[in-house]
């Protein structure tokens, strides 16, 4: 329809004026004339509406941000990636970009969109890049290409982020938080984006602005293999740290080993595990692990993480009974760590699914409580048995603030006949202080070093 509404007056203006002139020269206008306009009429309308519609499918700016399309700065990132020796792709996120949207609407936060995608830009520009593509990915999240390698770029970043630390606009305050890779990790652009976000979801440091990969971070492919081949094999090492407790307890950590004994920690191959769809198979392998060491090792129990997602899965809860009736073991000496982000929506199914793995003797451990992660509104929803402090009391338990919002922690914990597990304590005033609020498990490096095995086994051996 737009075809026909931009081409009809052209062409009937055309034919009125071919019209005009052809008359002055023929007494009659030949029927080829009309035939031979139909026709061009037929072959405008067609090519005008082509053009639109190849201006539709070939749209490259966001009508938002008026940045790059998804499409188009990833385009232009495999181009200059295969181009450039040292190339680096960086995210910046608004990371309250929902809650601006709800706080103040889509328009402010459309406004916001374009203010950070303009100020990024000019701040890049301002630092010497040339000519370098930025584009919307999604929500809150910009992608930019930049010359030069992870080092190099790491800096600017960073004096970026810091430069929206105090960033207002109409009262409005934004959050802004980027991770950066280089070519060295991959010359793939898609997985190189993966790792961006994967990094983005790992926790940063307070007062820290960006997500930084470890300095002995394989290239991606690399990782991914090694990361399919540990699991293939099976080959994990278990490390452990003793807890004081009224009981034995000891909480394991994994590492993975890929070929020739590359070592794989778990801050970097846990976002790798879950986007390559072992998430079930690795925790299942986890709990293998964990049972066989408590055959091994008696008695002391083990506190372990599991992933929320996984634990909720039925065909891991029905693997978990067969797995624990063939054992023979007492489930009271299975502990499990629970710590997730998000509220789960449906709290209902999630504390029947606890309940079930409750009534065979497991316990569970709500982690990180305190900071910004959905355990307070889990301890009002979730029957659980532990809740542990997120770190920072730990680390900042000369506050009267840290030590308000704990000694209320406690004494809710006393009223709910909740236990309660501080983590993070290196020092002998704290251990004293924390043991004088009688918090039930105390863990960290004065209490424990982290030990293998056999470091375990002599140690559960020598207190019988």
């Amino acid at each position: 329809m737009l075809a026909l509404r931009t081409g009809l007056p052209l062409f009937l203006l055309t034919t009125i004026l071919m019209f005009t002139r052809l008359s002055d020269y023929f007494l009659e206008i030949p029927t080829g004339f009309f035939i031979s306009s139909l026709f061009i009429l037929a072959v405008s309308i067609y090519f005008i509406f082509y053009m639109i519609y190849r201006g539709f499918d070939e749209q490259i700016t966001d009508p938002i941000t008026h940045t790059f399309t998804r499409q188009q700065v990833i385009s232009i990132l495999e181009n200059d990636i295969k181009k450039y020796d040292k190339y680096s792709i960086v995210l910046v996120g608004i990371e309250n970009l929902a809650d601006i949207n709800s706080r103040y609407g889509t328009k402010a936060g459309d406004k916001v969109l374009q203010l950070v995608a303009k100020e990024t830009g000019k701040f890049f520009t301002n630092k010497g890049f040339d000519k370098f593509p930025i584009g919307h990915f999604k929500g809150g999240d910009f992608l930019i290409g930049l010359k030069g390698n992870y080092n190099t770029i790491r800096p600017f970043l960073e004096m970026m982020c810091l430069k929206f630390e105090d960033y207002s606009m109409n009262d409005i305050e934004i959050k802004v938080r980027g991770s950066i890779v280089d070519k060295s990790l991959s010359n793939d652009v898609s997985s190189l984006i993966e790792r961006l976000f994967e990094l983005n979801e790992t926790e940063i440091e307070e007062g820290e602005y960006i997500h930084t990969i470890s300095e002995d971070d394989l290239s991606i492919l690399e990782l991914e293999e090694n990361i399919r081949y540990a699991i293939a094999k099976r080959n994990f090492s278990s490390m452990y740290q003793l807890v004081q407790a009224d009981e034995k307890i000891a909480q394991v950590s994994f590492k993975l080993h890929g070929r020739d004994n590359k070592i794989i920690h778990q801050k970097v191959f846990m976002p790798i595990v879950n986007r390559l769809g072992y998430e079930r198979e690795f925790e299942e392998i986890i709990l293998e692990k964990v049972i066989a060491t408590c055959k091994k090792i008696e008695p002391i129990s083990f506190a372990f993480n599991i992933s929320p997602s996984v634990l909720r899965n039925n065909r891991f809860k029905q693997r978990f009974i067969q797995m624990t009736k063939t054992a023979n073991i007492d489930c009271s000496r299975l502990i499990i760590i629970l710590s997730e982000k998000e509220v789960y929506a449906n709290m209902k199914r999630y504390n029947s699914i606890l309940q079930e793995f409750r009534a065979l003797g497991v316990r569970f451990v709500l982690d990180n409580v305190g900071s910004l992660n959905s355990s307070v509104e889990y301890i009002k929803r979730l029957e659980v048995d532990i809740i542990r402090f997120d770190k920072v009391f730990a680390k900042h338990i000369d506050s009267i603030v840290y030590k308000s919002l704990l000694f209320g922690y406690t004494t809710m914990c006393k009223e709910l006949k909740i236990k309660s597990w501080i983590k993070m304590v290196d020092n002998e005033e704290t251990k004293i202080f924390f043991e004088e609020m009688n918090i039930d498990y105390i863990q960290g490096n004065l209490i424990s070093k982290i030990i293998n095995f056999d470091k375990l086994k002599e140690f559960v051996e020598g207190e019988r």
